[in-house]
């Protein structure tokens, strides 16, 4: 059954919705997509300050900003967090944002192993116990200088290629306490959980991205994917983000004088959904996890993505129980009103996303990540934005 909120049949997706003391004005999450807006040391920038701002004043509840790197690890153009010196930058991030009336604003911490363009890379298989102690300090001390900055969440990357996803994964083949069995895979958020839990101010948001299926071979599906999402879940987590696959194991080689990217073959081709995807293609995902949550007593909000273009698809998702909150990327970089326009019953004035993935090609190539539906040569869309009309 549709939902078409033009005849007024659909109110969840703008209705406010509150968990773990945070209200939020309607269920649109903005989940991270990287911007390469930031300086190449990743130092916040105007421009980035601008992008997201543009995502609040359009009218979305919650914005989660792009991966947020914890360690010193070169990466070009990348947000970093793991020194003090990036707090203010940060700061001014958050309190730009919280001039829109209501607006939430998340940060992702993300974690990376090494990797060159001449083929290697790390694995965690590869990784000493000091070494993980390290990036289990890392995620902590990135949180204590999250609140710092001023945001009101904090959400771990667990999924795709990151390093935090890699443990988690049934691809670990460590023989240690970080590996192996289920509850040494996810050992390592585990203490970077109860770590930061203690560091913080009593009630902090606290949530975790992960892949409802790995989507390859040996790696997590579903069923272990809800196992994770229960362990997090009675550990006190206050929210999931679902997303999927995005693995080193079937990357295609990159071409010559490009990066390697891990979204290359299919289970990254999947993570981003492409124009021949049916709508919803992930949603399935979250859907099986909110029931295996539900069905084991814990009300933690599911977050939902992967292709949902319209308003009306995302009010069908909420009315059928598949998630709780939509989380859109792709269609608030190409249109940050989206929200905005559905709400005020302006829905043909949405520039809607064409899933051509332009956006994450750039992305791959360290470049600033854009729509292909921009005018040429700006950073981020233009405001107003209003679809072309063809002339009679």
């Amino acid at each position: 059954m549709r939902f078409t909120l033009k005849e007024g049949r659909g109110t969840m997706l703008f209705e406010p919705f509150e968990f773990s003391g945070m209200r939020l004005k309607n269920r649109i999450v903005s989940v991270p997509v990287v911007s390469n807006l930031a300086t190449e040391d990743g130092y916040v920038t105007e421009d980035l300050i601008e992008r997201y701002r543009r995502i609040a004043e359009g009218g979305t509840a919650w914005t989660i900003i792009e991966d947020v790197v914890v360690l010193a690890r070169k990466s070009p153009f990348n947000l970093r967090i793991w020194d003090d010196k990036f707090v203010p930058g940060l700061k001014k991030l958050t309190d730009e944002v919280h001039r829109v009336p209501d607006a939430r604003i998340g940060i992702q911490l993300g974690h990376f192993l090494k990797i060159s363009m001449k083929g290697y890379r790390q694995t965690v298989e590869e990784l000493t116990k000091e070494e993980i102690k390290q990036i289990i300090d890392e995620h902590i001390q990135a949180g204590i200088r999250a609140e710092k900055a001023g945001f009101d969440s904090i959400e771990w990357d667990v999924e795709s290629c990151m390093t935090l996803s890699q443990f988690v994964s049934r691809l670990n083949k460590r023989t240690d306490e970080y590996g192996g069995k289920l509850e040494n895979r996810i050992r390592i958020v585990m203490e970077i959980y109860e770590g930061t839990r203690k560091a913080l101010r009593e009630g902090f948001i606290l949530g975790a991205r992960i892949n409802g299926d790995d989507l390859v071979m040996g790696g997590n599906t579903l069923l272990h994917s809800t196992e994770i999402a229960k362990r997090f879940a009675e550990a006190g987590m206050n929210y999931l983000s679902i997303s999927c696959g995005g693995q080193w194991v079937d990357a295609l080689p990159p071409k010559p004088g490009e990066p390697p990217s891990a979204y290359t073959g299919y289970s990254g081709l999947r993570c981003w959904p492409r124009a021949w995807d049916p709508d919803g293609a992930n949603v399935y995902l979250s859907e099986g996890i909110r029931k295996a949550l539900r069905k084991a007593g814990y009300a933690l909000p599911v977050i939902t993505s992967g292709k949902i273009p319209m308003p009306d698809f995302a009010e069908e998702i909420l009315q059928e129980g598949k998630a709780d909150l939509i989380g859109l990327g792709r269609p608030l970089l190409c249109d940050p009103d989206w929200v905005n326009k559905a709400a005020t019953g302006k829905t043909g004035d949405i520039v809607r996303c064409i899933y051509c993935n332009h956006c994450s090609e750039v992305n791959d190539l360290f470049q600033a990540t854009n729509c292909i539906q921009w005018p040429e040569g700006v950073l981020n869309a233009p405001n107003p934005f209003l679809p072309k009309r063809k002339k009679n």
